[in-house]
């Protein structure tokens, strides 16, 4: 018996990471043909909605080229940062479709996330108390992998598009640690005096050294490792100061700040005797 499919893409999280992991801007109408045909070997896709801010620059056209596939575009409007980050409620417009069809389509067996935040888990616990089976195709490089371990099954969309997996697995590695090392510069900032810490100041100058130090915060942010918050601006009070801060409950920084403290705690102990 064929089972039916629902596709739910979050278009900007894929846009976003394959731009600025790999300098790549993949053509919209192949890329939304292979998550497809993916898709179709869980089973029949009886229904797909694609995510994004389609007011955009980049975005001009996609609509075209979704509904050209039987993709129901689904606009989402995004907030821009003076620091040119940008951040959207796609992962929440998303759930709530998904957790809206869980209740009214109960002849939907399986659903395919093309996705990448952690946010998604989850909805992904509450599909799986509906024995709903859950596949998620991301880009390997900023899928979160508790997002993989708590999907069915995991697709790069790296592999989709032909790149080999030996190039991403050390930059996995590599890009790990840029995420430690800014959770360890940030937590140093945050046991300081200052009042905050500002998003431009860790970008422009506590991330030298990183490849991406952009990219990396989005990630950062878009996977709540970093939290954002205003700060008034008293010179100029229509533009109030973009600051950050650590998540204490996102699990990469419990063990980074646990692990920071083992080794400082070794090495005291070491001077010691």
């Amino acid at each position: 018996m064929v089972k039916n499919v629902a596709l739910f893409i979050d278009y900007e999280n894929v846009y976003w990471s394959m731009k600025n992991n790999y300098t790549l801007v993949v053509q919209p109408g192949r890329l939304i043909d292979l998550i497809k045909q993916e898709a179709h070997k869980e089973g029949q896709v009886v229904l797909a909605l694609a995510y994004a801010d389609f007011d955009q620059p980049e975005f001009k056209g996609l609509q075209t080229d979704l509904q050209r596939r039987s993709v129901e575009p689904r606009h989402v409007f995004s907030k821009s940062f003076p620091e040119g980050v940008r951040k959207n409620a796609a992962d929440i417009e998303l759930s709530l479709d998904a957790l809206e069809l869980m209740y009214t389509r109960d002849d939907i067996d399986t659903y395919v996330l093309v996705c990448g935040d952690r946010d998604l888990i989850q909805l992904i616990r509450k599909l799986h108390t509906r024995n709903k089976r859950v596949s998620v195709i991301g880009v390997a490089r900023t899928t979160s992998s508790d997002l993989v371990m708590f999907s069915d099954t995991f697709t790069e969309i790296e592999a989709l598009l032909g790149i080999s997996p030996t190039r991403i697995l050390p930059i996995q590695d590599e890009r790990e640690s840029e995420m430690v090392a800014l959770i360890q510069r940030l937590n140093t900032l945050q046991d300081g005096n200052l009042p905050f810490v500002g998003l431009k100041m860790l970008i422009n100058r506590l991330l030298t050294g990183i490849g991406d130090p952009q990219s990396l915060i989005n990630q950062a942010i878009g996977e709540e490792i970093v939290v954002t918050y205003s700060v008034p601006n008293p010179h100029k009070p229509e533009f109030p100061t973009t600051a950050v801060r650590l998540n204490p409950e996102h699990e990469m920084v419990q063990k980074t700040l646990v692990s920071k403290s083992t080794e400082v705690a070794v090495s005291l102990q070491a001077q010691g005797g």
